[in-house]
């Protein structure tokens, strides 16, 4: 197998084409149904033959480096290629190339036609465009982001099939989740059994075309910011590639394997945590397509080529390559995972290539590392100078930063720890974290002490009134560290030495005292290495002996520093005076001034968005939270989800022990959001609440996570329940997911006064909670317990909008108070989580119908649920509700479930206020 190069890409009706331009037999077909299929017509099975002959080719075609990989947004899945680069120089005499331009082409005939043309129609050719953004969406576009040749309606019915399986798959699932007496309601509920209002399923209708009409414009601008940010990133930067060269591994990793196996394909020996766009390539990976599958890193490639004499020379290579793992920007990224794994983490490794007459080129390496602090710990965006601050307990960043130091030594052998933040001042608090939980990394014998040594040096303390030459002193203390580890050195098949041990440089963001400290321990180990391998002509004079050298090697580590600020700061390195010329001056000051100016603007207004595009481009995030960053403006770790889903599932463990009677029987419990407030649809104030559906009542109680409790809880008895609504809920109209009905859906419950109330959720109250009042109990004798009273509240009081969506009028008792309440919530998108209470073992009648045996009982989480869409989500809520309430036999089943929007898409937008609409306007000019 050979690794694929330049291509020529063709449009055709139901794909793209690539033909290998060296290896004509071999093509590429990306479908527009998503799927990849790679082929070679010199191959014996043929296949190749038939995926032409299935297809009528487009005129219209274009070259191409490198497929980038593929990516699927809300309108249209995408093929990302690169079309323009630029080369670097060579590395062992394979040739490495920056990419400068990119495109992606969507999964659609019309638009990636429209996209073909656009680029061909530029001034001189796509070599002037850095990306295509042919966002209109045809007739044929799926829902999914993929397009195909099928008419709307043969869409709609698609649609509506999927919905129709996924509504039995939920009927399944709950008789698997042993409610099988539920399933009678359910089918009746899901059949004909429904009570719908007279015009439900024409304004259900409406609603999802007007949400169609009215948020297209604004997907289709998100969507060109994605896209367009995933162009900055790939074309500008520094994004490199080699098609015979592994960049994401060391020389020593390779152990020259490299310069005698060109035949070896790189997406089946390159190093995940280096392989930039390996998440965007598993579709050519899944498929097999392994010749098509480049890996690229991230991080900066220099060379320079140094004449020594007897035309005998030598070229010095400076290589960074970040890794992706916790990958980020500056503010957004800061310390270290659950897994170990830190922020702008960046090996950088310096090449030295030695090239004489009559004798094998000799290979030298020589790697450091950075990365922030392993541990956890955080740095608001605000201000230019914000103090950071240490999460977590002592123990729990001990064991993290031993699993990194542990992952470290493994990799790179003993750990040379030099850290170069303040002793004093904001610094000094992740500073002296740092060094103590390193201690108690050795003290608990977490890691060797022999693998790892400290070293504090206060940078700016040392340097201050630009005493650069006091690195001078840091050097002598670091020499016998740079003799005892060594440095990796081969000729042909022969190894001579190798490197056992590592430099890990750190400041406050590892940018630019860390490439300063970096580049000098750097200048001092290849005037090592020259008199090692005798070719110094003047060692005495160290790198000076060499005409231009120093001032090359400088350029080299401050185009490093660069590059590596812009991927993580947003601007080049300050101190870069310095790195350049070896000194300090009053120019080098004023533009480090204005570099923190310039960061300060781009962590508070763009790197949200940045790090979300790069979440989703690693795969730890969704399209649609990209979108979401755009509204919220602030971006979520990547194991956000999986934290939340925890929380979540502790909240309503939590509520169930504190408000749930003990002898009634869990039906269902799931996420929601409500403002626990009465007989009001339209709040801004909607927190996260638990709603819990038992065989007695429904109960909804308020969960505070900082606090670990439960606040507020609302029970309201079966029997009083008069009817249950769910529908389109739309409270917010900024994104376009907020105006689609099907993942905005809630529930609406009618009940009579009487058999509802409010208390606290501290756990003393729980009976009170819980508990039916009997005849002889006062029921003002737990007054003391009510948080909020059910108030009195006369129908003039209820928002007319509101009304008119909700429900017909609440009936009014004779003394102008409301016979009926309502209350509002709304089902989570989000990492919704579904439970149902279980027997832990079993039991016999006997054990059933005695009271109390909520030991016996267990929770256990409905996966196939959790992960349905709201609107089916709300309406099998609806159905257990139901069921639930029949075996009361206090409600008419018949009129008891209500099919009707609660806040359709267009109640939401006539209820915007002025303010909100111009907040709305001003948004999606700024931002989207």
């Amino acid at each position: 197998m050979t690794q694929v190069r330049t291509s020529t890409l063709t449009l055709a009706k139901d794909g793209y084409y690539l033909r290998s331009i060296d290896y004509p037999a071999k093509i590429l077909f990306v479908a527009f149904n998503g799927s990849i299929n790679a082929s070679d017509e010199t191959s014996s099975n043929g296949s190749q033959k038939g995926i032409l002959a299935s297809s009528e080719e487009d005129e219209i075609s274009i070259s191409v480096l490198t497929v980038i990989g593929t990516f699927a947004l809300d309108l249209f899945a995408y093929l990302f290629i690169a079309t323009d680069s630029r080369c670097r120089g060579t590395i062992a005499g394979k040739s490495v190339y920056e990419i400068t331009s990119v495109v992606a082409l969507p999964l659609d005939y019309a638009a990636g036609k429209a996209a073909l043309q656009s680029l061909l129609a530029g001034p001189n050719g796509i070599k002037h465009r850095k990306s295509s953004l042919a966002l209109q969406p045809s007739s044929t576009s799926l829902s999914d982001g993929h397009s195909g040749g099928s008419s709307s309606s043969s869409n709609n019915s698609q649609l509506q099939k999927q919905s129709t399986v996924s509504r039995d798959g939920i009927v399944q699932a709950l008789q698997d989740a042993s409610i099988s007496w539920l399933s009678p309601q359910i089918a009746k509920l899901l059949g004909r059994g429904r009570s719908e209002s007279p015009d439900a399923v024409d304004q259900a209708g409406s609603n999802a075309a007007l949400a169609s009409e009215t948020g297209s414009s604004s997907a289709q601008r998100m969507e060109s910011r994605i896209v367009e940010e995933l162009a900055r990133v790939f074309s500008s930067n520094g994004v490199f590639y080699s098609y015979d060269y592994d960049l994401t591994r060391s020389l020593q990793e390779k152990d020259g394997h490299e310069l005698v196996a060109d035949k070896t394909l790189l997406a089946l020996s390159a190093s995940e945590s280096y392989w930039f766009n390996m998440y965007l390539q598993r579709q050519l990976l899944l498929s097999e397509a392994h010749e098509w599958a480049l890996p690229l890193i991230q991080g900066c490639i220099q060379m320079a080529i140094c004449e020594i004499k007897n035309d005998d020379s030598f070229q010095v290579c400076v290589l960074s390559r970040r890794n992706w793992r916790r990958i980020g920007m500056r503010y957004e990224r800061r310390g270290a995972n659950a897994d170990g794994f830190v922020a702008n983490s960046v090996d950088t490794e310096q090449i030295l290539t030695v090239e004489t007459s009559g004798n094998e080129k000799h290979f030298v390496s020589f790697v450091q590392t950075r990365g922030s602090m392993p541990f956890y710990w955080k740095q608001a965006a605000s201000g230019l100078h914000p103090v950071p601050v240490v999460l977590k307990s002592d123990s729990e960043n001990a064991h993290v930063c031993g699993i990194h130091l542990k992952r470290e030594i493994g990799r790179l052998g003993r750990q040379v720890l030099i850290n170069l933040v303040e002793h004093k001042g904001r610094e000094a608090a992740v500073g002296s974290m740092f060094a103590n939980i390193v201690g108690q990394c050795v003290a608990d014998e977490i890691v060797d002490a022999q693998m790892v040594r400290y070293i504090p040096w206060d940078f700016h303390q040392e340097t201050r009134g630009m005493r650069y030459e006091n690195l001078n002193g840091l050097l002598e203390q670091l020499k016998r560290e740079i003799a005892q580890m060594g440095y990796y050195w081969r000729a042909g098949e022969q190894t001579f030495t190798r490197q056992s041990g590592v430099f890990r440089v750190n400041c406050m963001d590892c940018l630019d005292r860390t490439n300063v400290v970096q580049s000098t321990i750097a200048r001092f180990v290849l005037n090592e290495q020259l008199i090692r391998l005798g070719v110094h002509i003047a060692p005495e004079q160290g790198l000076a002996a060499y005409a231009g050298l120093e001032k090359t090697l400088n350029h080299l580590w401050a185009n490093n520093g660069d590059y590596i600020s812009r991927q993580y700061a947003g601007t080049s390195a300050m101190k870069g005076d310095f790195t350049r010329t070896g000194k300090r001056n009053f120019t080098g000051v004023m533009s480090d001034a204005s570099y923190s100016l310039a960061r300060l603007w781009i962590s508070t207004f763009r790197d949200y968005f940045s790090q979300s595009v790069l979440d989703f481009t690693m795969g730890y995030q969704s399209a649609s939270d990209v979108f979401r960053t755009l509204v919220e403006l602030r971006s979520r770790e990547p194991d956000h989800a999986l934290q939340l889903s925890r929380t979540r599932e502790a909240a309503i463990e939590a509520s169930i022990a504190i408000a749930v009677y003990d002898c009634e029987n869990i039906q269902m419990a799931c996420m929601v959001q409500s403002s626990m407030v009465l007989d009001t649809l339209k709040t801004r104030q909607t927190e996260d609440a638990v709603l819990i559906v038992t065989t007695a009542a429904v109960y909804l109680c308020r969960y505070h996570y900082q606090m670990e409790k439960v606040s507020e809880v609302l029970r309201i008895e079966l029997s009083g329940l008069s009817r249950v609504q769910y529908g389109a809920y739309i409270t917010e109209t900024h994104m376009p997911q907020s105006l689609d009905p099907t993942r905005n859906h809630g529930l609406v419950l009618y009940f009579d006064a009487a058999v509802a109330r409010f208390n606290s959720g501290n756990s003393q109250n729980k009976s009170d909670i819980g508990r039916e009042s009997s005849e002889e109990e006062d029921p003002k004798a737990h007054s003391s317990t009510i948080k909020l009273p059910l108030p009195k509240i006369t129908e003039t009081s209820v928002v007319a909008a509101d009304r008119q969506e909700s429900s017909p009028a609440a009936e009014l008792r004779p003394d102008g108070g409301v016979k009926e309440h309502f209350i509002a919530c709304k089902l989570v998108s989000e990492s919704q989580v579904v439970m149902q209470r279980v027997r832990s073992k079993p039991m016999g009648d006997d054990d059933m119908r005695s009271a109390c045996a909520m030991s016996d009982l267990s929770l256990t989480r409905l996966e196939s649920l959790e992960n349905q869409s709201p609107d089916l989500l709300a309406e099998c809520l609806c159905s257990v509700i139901l069921s639930a309430a029949l075996k009361t036999n206090t409600v008419d089943g018949s009129n008891f479930i209500i099919d009707a929007p609660i806040i359709s898409v267009a109640a939401a937008k006539h209820g915007l206020s002025v303010i909100d609409k111009v907040s709305s306007r001003i948004h999606k000019a700024i931002w989207i």
